[in-house]
């Protein structure tokens, strides 16, 4: 299994500190994060996408893995995700090609629908979009767009829900897109997170699939009905691919850290939840309240809180359950550039050797 790092770009105060950093303090240190990834043995480097949202940088993802490629050479510069329903697929192919032509081949989107209304506001003028409908028909254009660079005739595109309708983009006709991709297919992950219809959609499509934020049980299943409708759709199910991610705070201290991180959690999660309330959404903030921190920290949780011994066996046995291909670790939560990079270096050092070669075991 390979391992990844994950941000999504938020800015809060620094658990440790208190110090909270500009925004382009923030951004440096996404670059740089991105940059050690690769210098760390990391095989991939993702970043999240939020808009109209002040608590958060990363508007512009492909802006930063460009900035990031040009000081690497080998890891792979992923999105996670891209918010394909509220974006132009002519665009996204756009920015994307020309990041893989900057980068040398090194570039794969994980679409996904995505739950913020500030989002969907800004961009598409609208709280509650149907965003399954959206990144359906957004999808296959895109997938076009990256298979040929010419659409010789495509129709508008808009929700076909009456009542929730979305601009639609015009037709195109006889239309190149440019540049075309290094790779002879840029791949496209579609992530999944609590509904099954995009895992569905991914294995019809044949496509890798992320399922984010693992939860015991729950993925498993999307796991192995993935593969399943992956073969049914006619797919050779050795091309079936999975990744997962956790946010994972580590440390040789297990009671100050899983103190030191309650109190952040809290603060940011009920801060959070209170922006969001009335905003018809899904209030994914005030679900984890009502899950509560020691469930989410516990034996089976979403969230990683240990030693770097701890947090292997944990990630161990999510390869166990899930046979996943890839692992996504979002460990900037609350940390500054300094505790990021401590972080970083800890789970390469300490984390990293006991997954590989635990995983690799299992798959021989």
């Amino acid at each position: 299994m390979e391992l990844g790092i994950n941000t999504l770009g938020g800015v809060s105060a620094d658990r440790r500190t208190g110090a909270t950093p500009t925004e382009h303090e923030r951004l440096a240190s996404i670059v740089a994060q991105g940059v050690l990834a690769e210098r760390l043995g990391f095989e991939a480097f993702s970043v999240g996408e939020h808009h109209g949202d002040r608590h958060f940088v990363t508007s512009a993802p492909p802006v930063i893995l460009a900035a990031i490629a040009a000081q690497t050479e080998r890891v792979r510069l992923m999105t996670g995700v891209t918010l394909l329903p509220l974006l132009d697929p002519v665009r996204v192919a756009e920015d994307y090609a020309t990041l893989d032509v900057i980068s040398g081949g090194r570039v794969e989107i994980v679409a996904g629908k995505g739950n913020f209304a500030s989002a969907s506001r800004l961009l598409i003028g609208q709280d509650d979009p149907d965003r399954g409908a959206l990144l359906r028909e957004h999808l296959d254009l895109l997938l076009e767009i990256l298979r040929t660079g010419h659409i010789p005739a495509w129709p508008a595109t808009s929700s076909p829900a009456p009542s929730r309708p979305a601009p639609s983009r015009p037709a195109l006709s006889d239309a190149h897109v440019t540049p075309r991709p290094v790779q002879p297919q840029l791949p496209v992950w579609l992530g999944a997170t609590r509904n099954v219809d995009s895992v569905e959609l991914a294995a019809s499509k044949g496509l890798p699939v992320l399922v984010a934020g693992f939860r015991a049980g729950t993925y498993a299943d999307f796991a192995d009905h993935y593969r399943e409708a992956f073969a049914a759709a006619g797919h050779d199910p050795r091309q079936a691919r999975v990744a997962s991610l956790s946010t994972v705070v580590v440390d040789h201290d297990e009671a100050r850290v899983r103190r030191e991180y309650r109190a952040y959690w809290e603060q940011t999660v009920n801060a959070a939840a209170q922006r969001n309330q009335g905003l018809r959404q899904d209030n994914r903030a005030q679900r984890l309240l009502d899950q509560g921190f020691d469930d989410l920290t516990g034996p089976a949780g979403q969230i990683l809180v240990g030693t770097p011994e701890y947090v292997a066996e944990r990630l161990i046995g999510m390869h166990q359950d899930l046979r996943h291909d890839l692992h996504f670790l979002q460990i900037d939560n609350g940390l500054g550039p300094a505790g990021t990079e401590e972080i970083m270096h800890l789970i390469a050092e300490e984390v990293a050797p006991l997954v590989r070669k635990e995983t690799a075991l299992s798959a021989a």
